[in-house]
């Protein structure tokens, strides 16, 4: 199932969010208020506090009545704050898009033996799509809106992601991992990558592009066990292919 999910632990859409928010606010307002003005038990005033919602709640003080009127005008305002809060969501499908980022996070949560891609360009991407071929599951990190998109709609999953950290790691659960490949376009950020993933999974397999083949040693040392330098191998696989040698017409 092709699915984005967010590196934030925050999935719900903000209206949900600010209708939870208002609901918590209210609850713990009336919940106080009863306490206090009323004398009774939290558990007591919150169960009023509920009633109040409903106009089921009756109290006798000056004070609690006044409260009592205002929670149930509130009750009345995220009534209708949650009807078209639902209405908009449906039209706009987020509904659905939540619940499939939700069950794509606790399947990250749960996964083992995958690779991780960090960078789904030109060579991530290719190296994902081939361990793909050979059966390996696959979970690409990426910032890219457009990229995240494509690899979408191509039944890729994808945690969406700005600078990747340690965070994000842990996110994509790289201790249960079998390797990582840092094939993002930057070299400094390809060491500071490894030297991450080295630091809190030392077992994992690391692979990683290269621009600057003087890097190498650094990137090495860092803890990459597989290096490439995309355009030699390219340049060698081509010249291979004109001099006859067995090869596929597209790199």
């Amino acid at each position: 199932m092709a699915t984005r999910i967010h590196s934030t632990p925050q999935l719900l859409p903000k209206q949900l969010l600010a209708l939870l928010t208002l609901i918590i606010v209210v609850l713990l307002i009336g919940t106080v208020g009863y306490s206090y003005t009323e004398d009774i038990p939290a558990t007591t005033s919150f169960a009023a506090t509920v009633q109040s919602f409903a106009f089921q709640y009756h109290p006798v003080s000056a004070a609690s009545k006044t409260l009592n009127t205002f929670l149930s005008a509130v009750g009345v305002i995220i009534i209708w704050f949650a009807i078209w809060t639902a209405f908009g969501l449906a039209i706009e499908g987020k509904f659905g898009e939540y619940f499939k980022e939700a069950k794509m996070a606790s399947q990250i949560a749960s996964i083992k033996g995958h690779y991780i891609i960090c960078g789904a360009g030109r060579v991530g991407k290719a190296v994902g799509l081939r361990l793909r071929q050979r059966g390996e599951q696959v979970l690409f990190l990426e910032k890219d809106r457009d990229i995240i998109n494509k690899l979408l709609s191509e039944g890729q999953a994808v945690l969406e992601t700005g600078q990747i950290d340690e965070h994000n790691l842990k996110q994509a659960n790289i201790h249960a991992a079998k390797g990582i490949i840092a094939s993002l376009g930057d070299d400094s950020k390809n060491l500071l990558l490894i030297m991450t993933a080295k630091e809190i999974a030392p077992h994992v397999k690391i692979g990683v592009r290269v621009s600057d083949h003087k890097l190498i040693p650094k990137m090495r040392h860092a803890g990459a066990r597989y290096i490439i330098i995309p355009e030699t191998v390219g340049g060698v696989k081509l010249a291979d292919a004109m001099l006859g040698q067995p090869s596929h017409d597209v790199l």
